[in-house]
């Protein structure tokens, strides 16, 4: 019987938290139905995307699932409904891949093994593995990330929300994201300012309060600098979100997606504002936090 499993996309970084927050968000999902087969991989994919397993993320959870636990083979469809670009896309198909094996074989993987086996697959698209997109598809809201043993999950307020425009004709690769970050040597005020950022949104977090934690997700002074020249018109989307009632504005991940956070009574108008501000080759879509990650049906 075949499993169907979806993930939800991801905001990494979310601010200040570069490389060490996460957060699930509903809107966009990937999802993918496995069916057991006789022997090895066989990948079903929308036609844009590699359909050759070693280059695809939900491949090569495949590939290292059979391999690691000896099972005969799969075959995997997947339906891409995370945009690509800034919201975790790679993530939620390595994720869902690995969660749809793991149902369909009755392997009752820890959630350890799960984290990182999708986190070794997104190589084929990031380059290494990036944990602050894959631990929330997994687990659903907001998640600090240390290391595997060392993380944390807690429950974003419901009264947050985030607003995403993520451009369809820019393409930023993460590693050249990450290159430009490496070319600027950071200053030491700059890296107090996102701890203490980062610090006050876990006790934003603790408190429910949503209005905090959206304001001090605009307190980025490492990663949004660098990252936002690769956006076009990042600085007029900025303004007008704000005037739309936008608490923060920042890039999502890598980008090229950008997000303004803000509470539930101004999230229709930051959206509409951001749709009027761009063309069609944008998506602007309107998001809840994610509680529940990924999941089987």
């Amino acid at each position: 019987m075949p499993t169907v499993a979806r993930a939800p996309a991801t905001i990494a970084n979310v601010g200040p938290g570069f490389d060490v927050f996460g957060l699930a968000v509903d809107g966009f999902h990937d999802e993918v139905r496995a069916t057991e087969t006789d022997e090895g991989v066989e990948l079903r994919v929308p036609d844009d995307l590699p359909d050759d397993p070693r280059r695809n993320t939900a491949g090569l959870a495949a590939l290292e699932l059979l391999k690691r636990h000896d099972l005969p083979g799969v075959r995997l469809e997947l339906r891409k409904g995370v945009p690509i670009g800034g919201l975790g896309s790679s993530a939620a198909s390595a994720v869902a891949a690995a969660l749809a094996i793991d149902r369909l074989y009755d392997l009752h993987l820890p959630r350890t093994e799960l984290l990182r086996t999708a986190a070794r697959a997104e190589r084929a698209a990031a380059g290494e593995p990036h944990y602050d997109n894959v631990a929330p598809a997994l687990l659903g809201g907001f998640v600090i990330w240390r290391s595997e043993r060392e993380h944390a999950r807690l429950t974003p307020p419901p009264d947050l929300r985030l607003v995403t425009a993520t451009p369809t004709h820019v393409h930023v690769p993460t590693e050249r994201a990450r290159r430009a970050l490496r070319e600027r040597t950071p200053d030491l005020k700059d890296i107090v300012n996102n701890l203490s950022a980062a610090a006050l949104m876990v006790h934003a977090l603790h408190e429910k309060d949503a209005e905090t934690l959206a304001r001090l997700m605009d307190h980025d002074r490492l990663s949004e600098p660098v990252r936002k020249r690769f956006i076009p018109g990042y600085d007029r989307l900025e303004r007008t979100a704000r005037e739309a009632g936008a608490l923060a504005f920042t890039v999502s991940g890598a980008g090229p997606t950008v997000v303004a956070a803000c509470l539930r009574e101004d999230a229709k108008n930051v959206a509409s504002a951001l749709k009027e501000a761009t063309d069609d080759r944008w998506i602007v879509k309107i998001h809840r936090p994610d509680d529940q990650g990924a999941q089987c049906r």
